[in-house]
């Protein structure tokens, strides 16, 4: 048995349109058809981002450290080399949306040691130390600004950091476009008739489609969507991460 099933861009699309009643089974909707439904597609995964839907997914992204430099760029043509940890050898430029959490990996130890690092606030960050004491980082705090974001590591690195430590984010990443035809929508498998639903009820005015079948598709795609909302949600457990700011008693955060 097999529970890899997947659906491309085009195959939604076209499921849409038989919801539609505008295309039989069996056959292909023409070329301006698809354009227009793909656009219609794209425009909709970003507009679930503002119904409460968490369109992002969780991605962990390798960052090497350089000796003495505190802040990075994240995202964008000027961003410095990050990795998805899955695929450590390709070069990721999406901003993150959101770091959730981080930890720095002794590379030179067998087996790699991992020790977390405190995520903070701006705030938090604007009252640490001096920015510029080197040493290993314990504290990282992340701007995600418009077009790229910057994250701020503290301590700076020193030369043992850039040799024998990595950086490693749990960050939330976008959803990117659904560009081509055999693309398959980076989304769980789950969600793919709230995608056809929803495809078919944004379309379905254009198609002039009667109003008792277009009632009948908005339930649809609205069942399908709030399923999501609920089903859709990340388990978690509650994380104490020791502040390894400073040791002495005086000091911020104790």
């Amino acid at each position: 048995m097999s529970s890899n099933y997947s659906i491309t861009r085009d195959q939604i699309i076209s499921l849409a349109l038989r919801k539609l009643g505008v295309l039989e089974i069996g056959d292909t909707p023409d070329a301006n058809s698809v354009a227009n439904a793909a656009m219609t597609l794209n425009l909709l995964i970003k507009q679930f981002n503002t119904d409460g839907l968490k369109l992002w997914k969780i991605s962990e992204l390798i960052l090497p450290l350089t000796a003495s430099k505190t802040m990075y760029t994240l995202g964008g043509a000027s961003s410095d080399l990050m990795y998805d940890s899955l695929a450590p050898t390709v070069a990721i430029t999406d901003k993150p949306l959101k770091v959730i959490q981080g930890f720095y990996r002794n590379t030179q130890s067998t087996p790699n040691i991992d020790t977390p690092v405190l995520l903070v606030s701006k705030q938090e960050y604007n009252v640490l130390g001096s920015k510029f004491s080197t040493g290993t980082a314990n504290t990282i705090f992340y701007d995600p600004r418009k077009l790229n974001g910057l994250l701020y590591v503290y301590l700076t690195p020193d030369t043992n950091s850039q040799t024998n430590l990595q950086m490693h984010l749990v960050a939330q990443m976008p959803i990117n476009d659904i560009s081509s035809a055999t693309e398959v929508p980076d989304f769980p498998n789950e969600w793919m008739n709230c995608l056809v639903w929803n495809l078919a009820d944004q379309l379905a005015m254009e198609y002039g489609v009667p109003m008792n079948a277009r009632q009948e598709i908005a339930q649809r795609a609205t069942l399908y969507k709030s399923q999501m909302v609920d089903w859709d949600v990340e388990a978690s457990s509650t994380f104490f991460s020791p502040d390894f700011r400073s040791t002495s008693p005086n000091s911020y955060g104790r």
